[in-house]
């Protein structure tokens, strides 16, 4: 239940063209100085939850439930006066928010934390109403780079589905963490690892999160 924003790696992510990222683990496989290893096909499902009345949407946070093999974690980010935190704890799998109140308490705790100001309502009972309004899933196919230096870093290619509940759009996500201690060698060749990839693909920079982008898919509904 930490605040994981301090403990973020650093990392760049990018929309990627569907033609291209069949290309690209090619692409990194040949490129100089860094040797690579697969490492795992993983399958995750976001399950992103609002209010009847959305009150999330106007505290700026958001709850999502993300469901993978042997795993599932509630987490909650909250954004107030310019900070973002961001919390989580495990779940019994297949298990629904409404489920235990161990989960309603958990979020409960942290709305009322972050928001102390501008909550004047029985949270415990507002969280009781939450439902799902979208929920995203990523088939993941994940490579690991480095070099002799010690760099170490992970390349992510994902293709995302965002569904609502009249919409459905598909997206090609290309994610790339630093793995490694942030040293000034480290950095610099996973910069020089960034650059080369967008010197030979068309790169977009993803300035947002994936619920930032499946919130465009939602409001085509409003």
């Amino acid at each position: 239940m930490e605040n994981l924003e301090s403990s973020k790696l650093i990392q760049r992510t990018y929309y990627v063209h569907a033609n291209d990222l069949p290309r690209l683990a090619e692409l990194i496989r040949l490129m100089p100085n860094y040797d690579t290893k697969s490492t795992e096909q993983i399958y995750i499902v976001d399950y992103f939850y609002e209010t009847p009345d959305r009150l999330l949407a106007e505290l700026d946070a958001s709850i999502r439930v993300r469901c993978m093999v042997g795993k599932q974690i509630l987490s909650i980010v909250c954004k107030n006066d310019g900070v973002r935190r961001e919390f989580e704890t495990e779940m019994e799998q297949g298990d629904q928010i409404q489920d235990k109140n161990e989960y309603i308490l958990f979020l409960e705790d942290k709305l009322q934390d972050i928001y102390t100001h501008k909550i004047d309502i029985d949270i415990a009972r507002i969280l009781k109403s939450l439902k799902v309004f979208l929920y995203i899933t990523t088939n993941r196919t994940q490579l690991q780079i480095f070099n002799n230096s010690g760099f170490n870093g992970i390349v992510n290619f994902d293709e995302v589905m965002f569904y609502t509940k009249k919409h459905q759009l598909s997206d090609h996500i290309l994610e790339i963490k630093m793995n490694c201690v942030n040293d000034v060698a480290n950095k610099t060749a996973y910069e020089r690892f960034c650059k080369a990839l967008e010197q030979k693909v068309s790169l977009v920079p993803m300035d947002e999160t994936k619920f930032d982008a499946g919130k465009r898919v939602f409001r085509l509904e409003d």
